[in-house]
């Protein structure tokens, strides 16, 4: 449902309707349940009632009464080619940054692993050194 003018919707009782992102509406009659992704919150509007959705948000919205429908005005904002790069951007630099992460983390791993193969090592080196110094200052004492 996202063309760039206004839409008149019919909702009735028990359908939801998913608006696309960004725009406005507004309640013509009766109440209207609206949920917006990553929204804890949901907004009960009557008629008369107006709610803005961002560029980047979308919702969905259904008739808040099982016994009567309801009617809304949506007008989807248009989204410019700017924005649009713009939330191509942000999806990409988050999928980047999350394998940044892992990479790193892996890294990481690796890293503690030749950490404690290199105290072994040096542990054992150590008492090769201690076991020879003993034998030398043992010969050089007789």
């Amino acid at each position: 449902m996202n063309t760039h003018t206004t839409q008149h919707v019919a909702l009735r009782p028990g359908r939801a309707i998913p608006l696309g992102r960004g725009g406005d509406l507004e309640v013509a009659q009766g109440v209207v349940w609206l949920t917006r992704r990553g929204d804890p919150n949901d907004h009960v509007l009557t008629a008369g009632q107006r709610f803005r959705l961002g560029s980047f948000e979308d919702a969905v919205i259904e008739s808040w009464q099982a016994s009567g429908a309801a009617s809304v005005r949506w007008q989807p904002r248009h989204q410019d080619l700017a924005e649009r790069l713009l939330a191509v951007g942000f999806a990409g630099m988050a999928a980047l940054a999350g394998a940044a992460a892992a990479g790193l983390r892996a890294a990481a791993g690796r890293f503690a692993s030749l950490a404690r193969s290199a105290a072994s090592s040096a542990s054992r080196a150590q008492g090769c050194i201690q076991v020879c110094d003993s034998s030398a200052s043992s010969g050089a004492l007789k």
